[in-house]
């Protein structure tokens, strides 16, 4: 969302149920990034601008926009590890999660520059998706009756165990360790509340604090974790939801 404004205007508002934080870009606007859940029901919601004056007086616009279906895909039901879909194990690993890639500081910066790269790129040839964001998914508790409904939250990319995971763009390295569920896991801050995970991994090779670059290695693929064979997790984050990182290959935000 971008918003020119006159000089010394700080801007805020809401779309659909999120807050939206301004940032300004490089035209002299200010400009909102944020996500929109896959699970959110097609129909009529909110967009909202809450503007303050230099004066201090406010101002405020609010027009309604049509979020359409995602056409995702269904069918997908895995076998696992019962242990593994227990809410007593997911919950609090979402959570921990939902905590790193929380709202962006007014002071953030925006530390990667134009598109996003794959970050199996350094196996391009090889290379295939082997489940995209947003497909609804059933798993299933192996030796069990438990079944769990839940969507693809990223974006898979097939691949061997060792393969060479790079990141697909520049930022600094807020989580680096085992999780239950996405096994080795990393997470990236790109600044302005987007942020890069990559699960699964069967070594990491950052650590927190770490600033990496746009196609720097960052561990290697593997099958650690909730799984059903090797391969990269790619998850993208904005504003804390998720998103298609394929949009971020296909486009430069903002």
């Amino acid at each position: 969302i971008k918003v020119q404004t006159l000089p010394g205007v700080t801007l805020g508002g809401l779309l659909v149920d999120h807050p939206l934080y301004f940032f300004p870009d490089e035209s002299g606007g200010l400009v909102a990034l944020q996500g929109v859940h896959a699970l959110l029901e097609p129909g009529v919601y909110p967009l909202r601008l809450d503007a303050t004056l230099p004066d201090g007086s406010k101002q405020s616009y609010e027009q309604y926009i049509l979020i359409t279906t995602g056409n995702y895909l269904t069918g997908e039901s895995l076998p696992v590890d019962p242990s593994l879909i227990d809410p007593a194990v997911t919950d609090p690993e979402q959570k921990l999660l939902e905590d790193i890639t929380v709202t962006p500081s007014p002071s953030a910066t925006k530390l990667w520059s134009g598109a996003f790269i794959s970050p199996a790129i350094a196996y391009a040839d090889s290379t295939y998706f082997t489940s995209r964001y947003g497909t609804r998914r059933v798993y299933v508790g192996l030796g069990t009756d438990l079944t769990v409904n839940w969507w693809h939250t990223g974006l898979d990319f097939g691949g061997g165990d060792g393969l060479a995971l790079t990141s697909p763009a520049a930022g600094r390295v807020v989580f680096a360790g085992p999780w239950t569920v996405r096994g080795n896991a990393t997470v990236i801050d790109h600044g302005w509340g987007v942020y890069s995970g990559f699960w699964h991994q069967s070594a990491i090779q950052v650590q927190v604090g770490d600033m990496v670059e746009q196609n720097q290695v960052i561990g290697l693929v593997g099958g650690t974790g909730r799984v059903t064979g090797a391969h990269l997790h790619w998850e993208l984050w904005v504003n804390g939801v998720q998103v298609d990182p394929l949009d971020w290959l296909n486009q430069a935000y903002p």
